[in-house]
């Protein structure tokens, strides 16, 4: 179970902080928010007290429900809502499942704030509707005087001690609340967001699947095909005795036979680079700007040496790039930033047309979530009119 990190953590109680100035009290979104947040927690307890005690054949469901009521209700604090738990979850209304997660904890705390709520909200508000009734009588009569002075100090400071009364109330359920959701709802959203990366690294797998048989189909394969008409021409020929013949398509064969090593050569490269392996990372960039159509200017900065899976991810992600400078960007020049540090970064710019995009399916997208997997982050920025600037940060230790 993951644990809310502490600036997580303080970024979520300023968001709950008061005004030290009572007065300001009057006029700050929290206050009217938490008097919301109490009103809505006194009817959400009620309402999941009455649902229990009258389903409670049903009472997972209910305790689901309530959770996940909980999760968008922080909302109304002006607070991030939380990832609500799939409907799959409970299969069945008396599903036991509905209890974990935190439900039945979260159950229990809406109920009871709704019940503690009700309390000093309603002797507030009693006296809150009663002061204001009678400032407004002697108003509506004219009576100027030093009782209509004390009546609204009175509203005034019975207004300021509702708000902060409301703001505990709220902000001590929120924290209790979140306390109890927020782990389960980061974990939901982890395996949300895996199960996304899963499809798409399957989606783009098959894709270069689909590419390394394409390149097999229409480069090597072609070649000896050729090979061996070739060399049938070359027994045909000496059959005949004629030697020139033979020796020509003999020469023809050998032509057809380095081809298609050639052609195997690159696609190996494409799957593995050997350079990669034998000579490092940097090399192997250096390697790859080398045959690129425009200048590519190559700057590596610190000397910490990445590991394996991580030069083949930056290694892929330069080749992606290049491969797309190539295709649509119609650049005139490229630089790639090699910083050999912890974390790693690379930096990949050329001077295109922009309007790159990281789309589903597509063989960026495979990198991004192969980025993501081994804990870096990638970032693409590629204006319409350019320029187009790739950026990813790697773990390096």
């Amino acid at each position: 179970m993951t644990t809310q990190s502490p600036l997580a953590d303080a970024e979520f109680r300023s968001r709950l902080a008061a005004p030290h100035n009572p007065l300001r009290m009057l006029i700050s979104p929290i206050g009217w928010r938490a008097v919301l947040y109490c009103f809505t927690s006194i009817v959400g307890g009620v309402l999941a007290l009455l649902a229990a005690i009258l389903g409670v054949l049903v009472l997972p469901l209910v305790t689901w429900a309530t959770a996940n009521a909980e999760r968008g209700r922080l909302v109304v604090l002006g607070l991030p809502r939380l990832t609500p738990l799939p409907r799959t979850r409970v299969r069945h209304p008396w599903d036991p499942r509905g209890f974990s997660d935190g439900n039945l904890a979260v159950w229990g705390i809406t109920v009871l704030f709704g019940l503690v709520d009700a309390i000093p909200g309603a002797a507030l508000a009693i006296l809150i509707l009663g002061l204001a009734y009678t400032l407004a009588r002697q108003l509506n009569a004219f009576r100027w005087s030093i009782d209509i002075v004390l009546v609204g100090g009175e509203l005034a400071v019975a207004l300021v001690i509702g708000l902060y009364v409301a703001w505990a109330l709220a902000a001590a359920q929120a924290i209790i609340v979140d306390i109890q959701l927020r782990p389960h709802s980061e974990l939901s959203q982890q395996v949300d967001e895996l199960t996304v990366s899963r499809r798409n690294l399957v989606d783009v797998f098959a894709a270069e699947r689909r590419r390394i048989e394409h390149d097999l189909h229409d480069g090597a394969q072609q070649h000896l095909v050729l090979t061996s008409m070739q060399l049938g021409e070359a027994e045909y020929a000496l059959g005949r005795g004629d030697l020139d013949g033979a020796r020509r398509a003999l020469q023809a064969a050998q032509g057809s036979v380095e081809a298609a090593t050639t052609s195997l050569r690159d696609t190996i490269r494409g799957i593995h680079p050997q350079l990669l392996t034998d000579r490092g990372l940097v090399a192997a960039v250096r390697e790859l700007a080398g045959r690129q159509s425009l200048p590519v200017h190559v700057e590596v900065s610190g000397g910490q040496t990445p590991g394996e899976d991580v030069s083949l991810a930056v290694y892929y992600l330069v080749s992606e790039a290049f491969t797309n400078q190539a295709r649509h960007a119609r650049a005139t020049t490229s630089t790639v930033r090699l910083q050999l540090a912890d974390p790693l970064v690379l930096e990949v710019y050329d001077d295109g047309v922009g309007g790159a995009q990281v789309r589903p399916g597509h063989g960026l997208s495979g990198l991004v979530e192969w980025t993501r997997a081994l804990g870096g982050g990638f970032w693409l920025s590629s204006p319409p009119g350019g320029p187009t600037l790739l950026r990813a940060i790697f773990p390096n230790r």
